[in-house]
């Protein structure tokens, strides 16, 4: 069985504008809508850095050849993947066979492996190595010297050697956790090497936390009516995406058929029951929160817009650092309630959880987070000073006295929080949070029993995600608050490479308890003299609270 003869595709206006940027950028998202000829796209652009001269280097680092639990989507069945791949081989076989004709180079290819070179390959073993992740495509400028594309998988540990052009085919459908470990395997070649260049390309992530989600978010007022040649923008990571939806495509030629093969409008497509719950992601690229982690992101970017004046983070390395976190927040404390959540942690490795310092002020129903300073410190000493350097920074404004209350999170380090609070309560009322005790009395709107990691994780979301709160414009930030899920009604979070497990959300949320609660509570009746028909309640708290 041999490929069908190949016929010259006419390019769309979008994939012109599309191969115009890759010229110009070093790192570029095609943010497409599915079958727009992405695969071809890509193919041509890796033609056209190949054919430039002898000696260039393309890497197509598919996600198409991952295996199943790398994907984010893993209802993709191995004969669906069969079908995606052999799709794939023959778009790029397409593309370098008419391309080589055009160009007078010879195109062949080999075995990555032993080198092996097939003269007149056969469709098997063509997508059999490109399947194997075997496939070198080579464009001969004459006898010896040619250019090279690898096709392979998209996988951390071979990251490291990746160098020329990177094709990141359906990059949107890695897991999270994979996107990141690639991100820094990769980073450090990229920064030094100019002529690295990064091309990723996929239709909408269906998981909200995913970087390829964030990378090709829109501006707030980005407005998106049909153009042949694609909408540019620039993320928000400042990343340049070109943005093709159906709409899009439909303006410059493209069309979908049917079930019997008859050619659909762009309004019949719609129309169709079939297609509805798919148009947002695969095709109008419509971004809509719909992942696991607790933190919306829409609602979280809202906050981090509306505190980029009013709040502050910093990552402690030394006192320097922790002197310009009290000055900041000096700065920008006003006459609110303030609460205080500390998350500590006692460790000090490149890879340990750091201490996460809170302070949230009220405005009416708005909370703002002042500040949220972090370090990673062993020393007990150290960790009690800043935070009695934070109260005393709070306490000491000129309106608005101290704050209300601080909590401190004595899950892991008990005896570290029972001290700090037994030595500063004379500063503050200070309360002792256990993750792991039962909330009582149970909340109003529980049916059964709850702890404090879920009810205070439960608090924290519902305000933000209510738009509730001014965040600070932290990226270390943004990304810490979304590595927090809910599974099962539990909260849980994966620690990352980098030490990040969610602290900055759990001395957020502490912060949220502090400033709104003082409990728990518990009631009793106390009878008044004189009136053994009238009740007066007295609320006394249970737990360490001075």
């Amino acid at each position: 069985m041999n490929f069908a003869p190949t016929t010259k595709r006419q390019r769309r206006l979008y994939e012109n504008a599309a191969m115009v940027a890759v010229r110009e950028e070093r790192v570029i998202g095609l943010f497409w809508t599915r079958r727009g000829r992405k695969s071809t796209t890509l193919g041509n652009i890796a033609f056209d850095e190949l054919s430039a001269r002898p000696g260039r280097t393309v890497i197509a680092a598919s996600a198409s050849l991952l295996l199943g639990t790398e994907l984010v989507n893993q209802t993709v069945t191995a004969a669906e993947q069969a079908i995606v791949v052999s799709q794939e081989a023959a778009a790029n076989f397409a593309v370098f066979e008419s391309g080589a004709g055009e160009r007078g180079l010879s195109f062949q290819c080999a075995d990555a492996e032993d080198g092996k070179v097939f003269k007149n390959i056969s469709a098997e073993d063509f997508a059999h190595l490109y399947q194997s992740k075997r496939l070198e495509m080579r464009l001969y400028f004459d006898r010896t010297t040619y250019s090279r594309q690898l096709v392979i998988a998209p996988v951390p540990a071979t990251a490291r050697g990746w160098g020329g052009t990177v094709l990141r085919d359906e990059c949107g459908f890695t897991r999270a956790s994979v996107e990141t470990e690639l991100k820094m395997a990769v980073d450090p070649i990229f920064r030094d090497d100019s002529s690295f260049k990064m091309i990723y390309a996929s239709n909408l992530s269906r998981d909200d936390r995913h970087p390829w989600f964030e990378m090709t978010m829109p501006p707030v007022d980005a407005k998106f009516e049909p153009n042949p040649q694609g909408h540019f923008y620039r993320g928000q990571n400042r990343i340049l995406i070109h943005r093709v939806s159906l709409a899009d495509a439909y303006a410059a030629g493209h069309v979908l058929y049917d079930n019997r093969g008859q050619a659909m409008s762009l309004a019949e497509f719609r129309a169709d029951p079939d297609n509805r719950m798919q148009m947002p992601f695969n095709y109008d690229l419509i971004h809509t929160s719909g992942g696991t982690a607790v933190i919306d992101l829409m609602a979280l970017l809202t906050a981090q817009r509306a505190g980029a004046q009013q709040c502050a983070f910093v990552f402690v390395d030394d006192d320097r650092d922790f002197q310009q976190a009290l000055n900041l927040l000096r700065t920008l404390l006003t006459d609110g309630q303030v609460g205080i959540g500390f998350d500590v942690a006692s460790t000090n490795g490149e890879t340990s959880n750091p201490s996460s310092i809170t302070v949230t002020e009220r405005k009416g129903l708005q909370r703002i987070q002042r500040l949220v300073v972090l370090w990673k410190e062993r020393r007990e000493a150290v960790q009690r000073e800043r935070f009695e350097a934070i109260v005393q920074c709070v306490c000491s404004r000129p309106a608005g006295g101290p704050p209300r209350r601080a909590c401190i999170d004595g899950s892991n380090e008990r005896l570290f929080a029972q001290g700090t609070q037994e030595q500063f309560r004379h500063l503050v009322p200070i309360e002792v949070v256990i993750n792991g005790s039962s909330v009582d009395p149970l909340p109003a709107g529980y049916d059964q029993n709850i702890n404090y990691k879920t009810y205070l994780g439960d608090l924290y979301c519902a305000a933000i995600n209510d738009n509730q709160y001014a965040c600070p414009p932290s990226e270390y930030f943004k990304a810490d608050h979304r590595l927090p899920v809910k599974n099962a009604g539990r909260y849980e979070c994966d620690p990352q490479h980098d030490g990040k497990h969610g602290d900055t959300f759990d001395s957020g949320k502490l912060a949220e308890y502090a400033l709104f609660t003082g409990g728990p509570f518990r009631s009793q009746g106390v009878p008044v003299p004189g009136r053994d028909d009238v009740t007066r309640r007295e609320f006394r708290m249970k737990g360490a609270l001075c």
